[in-house]
């Protein structure tokens, strides 16, 4: 099953039926479908409210897994409840007005917590839009490092990071590698810029390469005992024309670093199957 954990839901007419349309032509069979910020505009389209994308949710239920947007520091922790009883399957969040790891963000992190909401972060840099200004946005905020706190105070949770904290990479590596609850997946630029030598260098762990740090059943290095890639998932975050291309990025990385069969099953939706069970 091959499954998009980042597909923004915009309000233009239609969109919903010509993106699920372009997947099922591309052989994606679901998609985790994101909530925004409604007045912010992305590919010339506002993006959808939670409203908007729970009622796209029961049009579609047997393709649309649907990610509430919460808005960390601004919307009330109880907003988590209300969106998990209306069927929403994830949280997506951004923009935070401090950093992810602030303490007065823990509460929304217990509560997702609670219900087993997998929570898809962005990281790194983030697009400049005009209502910047009246948001405070920093990407600083958003560094993959802020994940590390979440990751290890709520074990249970699982947090995916969005774009593999462009442009701190070597951040998103390490927390990546030290978090079993951790995930990235690989969408924006880093797959039409970086290629399978930099891969091998960023993420850098392997059995095959780190045998003395695998080699007894009490090692702490737990992630040495897989390809890297076991904790990445296949997201777009792509004007839907873009698609074709995304996928065959994805792909083609995964065939230049040689990755295994099962651990490709994993990247392309088998990671959120095992999150979802959708």
């Amino acid at each position: 099953m091959v499954i998009d954990c980042h597909v923004h839901l915009l309000t233009d007419k239609g969109h919903s039926e010509k993106i699920l349309s372009e997947f099922q032509r591309n052989g994606v069979d679901k998609i985790c479908l994101l909530a925004g910020q409604n007045n912010i505009k992305i590919w010339g389209s506002r993006m959808a409210s939670n409203e908007q994308l729970i009622e796209e949710y029961r049009k579609y239920p047997a393709q649309i897994i649907p990610f509430g947007f919460v808005e960390l520091g601004v919307d009330p922790p109880s907003l988590i409840d209300q969106l998990y009883s209306v069927g929403c399957r994830g949280l997506k969040v951004t923009r935070p007005r401090t950093n992810y790891n602030a303490d007065e963000l823990l509460p929304y992190y217990e509560r997702a917590c609670a219900y087993s909401l997998p929570i898809l972060f962005h990281t790194g840099t983030v697009l400049r839009t005009e209502y910047d200004q009246y948001y405070d946005v920093d990407s600083s905020r958003m560094r993959p490092i802020f994940l590390d706190r979440i990751a290890r105070k709520y074990p249970a949770l699982k947090l995916i990071g969005a774009h593999l904290g462009n442009p701190w990479y070597d951040e998103a590596a390490m927390t990546l590698f030290w978090n079993e609850n951790l995930y990235f997946d690989l969408s924006g630029t880093t797959l039409k810029r970086k290629k399978a030598a930099w891969f091998n260098e960023i993420l850098w762990w392997s059995p095959s390469k780190n045998l003395t740090l695998t080699d007894n059943s009490t090692t702490p290095y737990k992630s040495a005992q897989h390809h890297p890639f076991y904790r990445i998932c296949y997201g777009s975050d792509c004007p839907v024309e873009e698609l074709p291309q995304v996928l065959k990025e994805y792909r083609s990385i995964m065939d230049d670093l040689q990755v295994e069969p099962y651990i490709r099953e994993r990247v392309m939706g088998g990671n959120l199957a095992e999150m979802l069970n959708p």
